[in-house]
This record gives structure tokens, C-alpha cells and sequence, in this order.
């Protein structure tokens, strides 16, 4: 009995020796593999997830990715979104959201009104490129205080934004807010915006800093806002500012189809109605997703008028029968008595508005009487 248990002992004593030679040898010949091998998972979850995103925010969301192998990449935290503002010599910085205290001593003036656009969505579509049109708009627009929170410069970081840290970038954005009303920016002056999940991290903000200082921002202009992970993360509501201004986009599986704001916008109607066909020139959902974004952007930076008139529905509105008096532009300026449903019709390219062609929308024109007037 004693001598089977030695020989066991030993054996057991032999295998571990074994497995410590192949451990050894795995340390002395894995390094570049496993790194190659984590390249190459990263790779494929960059892939997976834009290929996932143009199907909607549902696949996006669930998704297959390795995010333990996305936590050792660099870009994904909280404290890598990045504030950019502008210098009293009109240039562009980019600065830690860390930074967000010293905005102030930028060209911030309180004389000026003041918008903060809120980024959280990225396309790989050039001709929809984000960060392009944001620098055009704080270039182009230097009678306004213009700071832009990019919470997605790629695919990843909108990724861990729509899944993870939603609040955290909400209190960012809230942050701000109490550094400006501190550097003595009046917050009825303030319009914030964002497009898709940056509408709803904008919203979040504003509802923070309403909280917090019984007091609410001038306006806020939620771009198609992003039907998000979870129905309870859609935050965009009347309460949130002064003025809520939707601008609807999509309406299916990227953009909320229901009004929510005091005023929302139905470009070509697209998003009134659920499955409804493309807006002009897109072939893909996303491209609708993207187009209220770039009519925004083309009215802030180009001074487009892309009139919108208010109307009971799409319906009607096609047949003429509403108040063709009652219109607005698209942009940051909205009448005080603004309220309700509109729409406006939109071209597939640059300038958009049909009004480059002299289009009026004009009321439908009443039915002649046929009966003829007694002698």
C-alpha cells in the first residue's frame, strides 16, 4: 500500500512537472501570439459593431462584442470624451472633458448667446461626417459661444456611451452647465442639441442642472432622438428646458417616432408614421437617422431657411389644408408661440430647401361656387 502511494506521488509530481515545463514554454512563446490574438478580437468587434449599427440601436446594443478585450483598448472611459471650444484668435482647442471648468477661459462671452452641441454618434459615411460639420460650425458661427462635447469620435466609444455611461455623461453635460452659469453666461441664452444618443445625454443634462438649481436651460433641440438600449433611457421631455424643439429624422429603429417636444419637426414626413420610406437621396435607415443632423447643419452654418408649417398631420398637410401662416425655420431661433406638429417638404442634396426654386407652401384654395347668381 505504501509503495502505491509513493508511485502515485511520484506520478502526480511528474505531471506537474509537466504542466509547469508547458506553462514555461507558453510564457516564452505566447506574448506576440496572445497580443495578435486581442488585435485580433478587437478588430472584429469594431467590424461587428458597425455592422450592427446600420440594423438599428437593438442590434447595436446586443451585439456580440468581447468587451473584456474592448476594456484593454484605449478611448472607451468616461474621461476620454473631449470638450473643444474656441480661442479669442478663432482657433479650435481640444481639451480633456476634465477640462471642463476652464471653458471659461476661452472666448466665452456672456454677452452672446450660447450653444452646446453634444455629440454621441459616429458614421463612417464621409459625406455625414460629424466632427467635419462641428468644426465648420464653431468656424462659422463666432457671434454665437459654441462648444461641442464629443462623447463618439468612433464606433467603440459611442458603443460603451449608449451602453455604460449615459448618467456619467449626463453629469458631464450638467457640469457645464454650472461652469458657464458660474462664468456668468445667463442660461435662458443657452441652447443645448445633440443628434441621436447625444440628444438624450443633452436632455439628461439639462435635467440635472434643472434639478439641482431650480432653474432650466432656454431651449433644448433634440435631433431624431435615439430610441437608445432601454425605453426607460429616452429622456427628452418638455420639462427638461424652456423650449424642447424635436427634429425627427427616421422614426423606426434608430429615432423616436412620437412627438415630445413643444415643437416637433417632420422633414418630408418621414418618422409620422412607422416603416414610412427613405428621406430624399438616403437607400439606408441610418442615412435618415443622419439627415435631420445635416439640415441642422446646413441651416446653423450655410443660413438656410428650411421652412417647416404647422399642420394637424402629414395627411393634411399634403392636401394644403392647414394654416400656412403659422411656419418656422429650422434652426436655433423659434417664435414664443410655437407649439404642436409641422412639416416641410426637403431636396436630397445641398441646400436642402426648395425655396432656393421660389416654393411657397400655400393653403388650399377654396371651391368655386357653381351656382350661379339670380338676375
Amino acid at each position: 500500500m505504501r509503495a502505491l502511494f509513493t508511485m502515485q506521488k511520484s506520478t502526480v509530481f511528474q505531471i506537474i512537472g509537466v504542466v509547469c515545463l508547458v506553462c514555461q514554454a507558453l510564457a516564452l512563446e505566447e506574448p506576440s501570439k496572445i497580443s495578435q490574438n486581442i488585435d485580433h478580437v478587437q478588430k472584429h468587434n469594431l467590424k461587428l459593431l458597425t455592422e450592427q449599427l446600420n440594423r438599428g440601436w437593438r442590434a447595436f446594443c446586443d451585439a456580440p462584442v468581447d468587451e473584456g478585450v474592448m476594456s484593454l483598448f484605449q478611448g472607451i472611459n468616461p474621461s476620454d470624451a473631449r470638450l473643444h471650444v474656441m480661442t479669442i484668435t478663432n482657433q479650435s482647442v481640444e481639451l480633456p472633458i476634465k477640462s471642463m471648468g476652464q471653458i471659461k477661459d476661452f472666448d466665452i462671452q456672456a454677452d452672446r448667446k450660447t450653444l452646446i452641441y453634444v455629440n454621441a454618434f459616429h458614421t463612417a459615411d464621409s459625406y455625414f461626417s460629424v466632427q467635419e460639420h462641428l468644426t465648420l460650425l464653431q468656424n462659422s458661427r463666432r457671434d454665437l459661444n459654441v462648444i461641442v462635447v464629443d462623447f463618439a469620435k468612433d464606433v467603440a466609444q459611442l458603443y460603451y456611451a449608449i451602453r455604460h455611461h449615459l448618467s456619467v455623461h449626463g453629469y458631464f453635460v450638467y457640469k457645464i452647465l454650472r461652469a458657464l452659469k458660474d462664468a456668468g453666461i445667463p442660461m435662458e441664452d443657452v441652447t443645448l442639441a445633440g443628434h441621436s444618443v447625444g440628444a438624450n445625454i443633452a436632455a439628461l443634462g439639462a435635467q440635472l442642472f434643472a434639478k439641482e438649481n431650480k432653474q432650466v436651460v432656454g431651449q433644448l433641440i433634440a435631433i431624431d432622438p435615439a430610441t437608445m438600449c432601454r425605453t426607460t433611457d429616452i429622456l427628452v421631455k418638455q420639462s427638461v428646458a424652456g423650449r424642447v424643439v424635436v427634429l425627427h429624422g427616421e422614426g423606426d429603429v434608430f429615432g423616436v417616432r412620437v412627438p415630445m417636444g413643444h415643437i416637433d419637426i417632420y422633414p418630408n414626413g418621414i418618422g409620422y408614421f412607422p416603416r414610412r420610406k427613405l428621406q430624399p437621396g438616403c437607400e439606408s435607415k441610418i442615412c435618415s437617422h443622419m439627415y435631420p443632423f445635416v439640415l441642422f447643419m446646413e441651416a446653423l452654418i450655410e443660413g438656410v431657411m428650411i421652412p417647416a408649417t404647422k399642420c394637424e398631420s402629414w395627411a393634411k398637410f399634403r392636401q394644403g389644408d392647414c394654416n400656412f401662416q403659422n411656419t418656422i425655420n429650422i434652426g436655433l431661433v423659434y417664435p414664443s408661440n410655437a407649439k404642436g406638429l409641422y412639416f416641410c417638404l426637403t431636396q436630397p442634396n445641398p441646400p436642402f430647401t426648395y425655396m432656393e426654386h421660389g416654393l411657397r407652401y400655400k393653403t388650399k384654395r377654396l371651391e368655386k361656387s357653381t351656382t350661379k347668381k339670380s338676375n
